[in-house]
């Protein structure tokens, strides 16, 4: 990938779920943060340590001795976490954001008859399986409305050849104007039904 495709990269997709899915993960960071610096006082508690403390040896409560160092440790692994955690959280939600995004076009224009449609997704996104198998399925139903196109037309062919015949023979005329009339309507009603769909060509 160069780097001009990089930077043009569309990252937030679906940005109120991407936001989301990244600000949970990052409270979960600061909250597990936050129960290791508890979980330090409590195991510390009742303990003193000695130290040095400018010139001289002072002996002070275990909490009291490391909380600043403790503190100013815990925020750098915070800050550090969330940075990191955000542009990973970024990156994985885009990888779910994406799929879905492309989930939502494609299924619009498949029910508004456009049977020819396919979900283009990479190999690293999510849902590629999924794709693959709702691709299947549309491939059946791309065949089979194309193949009930195709039989109408041959159906409507052989009622244009019985009008015909029957128009040529009086004595067949009136009996079979009434059944080829209704096949002719029926007819027409199956093609505009189907014509709704938009299939790929007949190889």
């Amino acid at each position: 990938m160069n780097k001009r495709s990089f930077i043009n990269r569309k990252y937030f997709i679906n940005r109120k779920f991407q936001l989301e899915f990244s600000f949970r993960f990052l409270l979960i960071i600061a909250a597990a943060s936050i129960a290791v610096v508890l979980l330090f006082f409590y195991n510390a508690r009742g303990t003193m340590t000695a130290g040095y403390m400018g010139t001289g040896v002072k002996l002070l409560q275990t909490g009291t001795y490391f909380l600043p160092s403790l503190v100013a440790s815990t925020v750098v692994i915070v800050i550090f976490s969330c940075l990191t955690g955000a542009f990973a959280m970024i990156m994985l939600s885009h990888r779910i954001a994406g799929p879905i995004f492309r989930f939502n076009a494609t299924m619009d224009e498949l029910k508004a008859g456009d049977l020819t449609r396919r979900f283009n997704l990479r190999n690293k996104d999510h849902f590629k399986e999924l794709a693959d198998r709702i691709n299947a399925l549309s491939d059946a139903m791309d065949r089979k409305v194309g193949d009930i196109k195709s039989r109408a037309d041959e159906i409507s062919g052989i009622i244009e050849g019985l009008q015909s015949v029957s128009a040529s023979q009086p004595a067949w005329k009136e009996e079979l104007a009434l059944p080829l009339q209704e096949m002719a309507e029926k007819l027409r009603a199956l093609q505009e039904d189907a014509g709704y769909f938009n299939t790929s060509p007949p190889k």
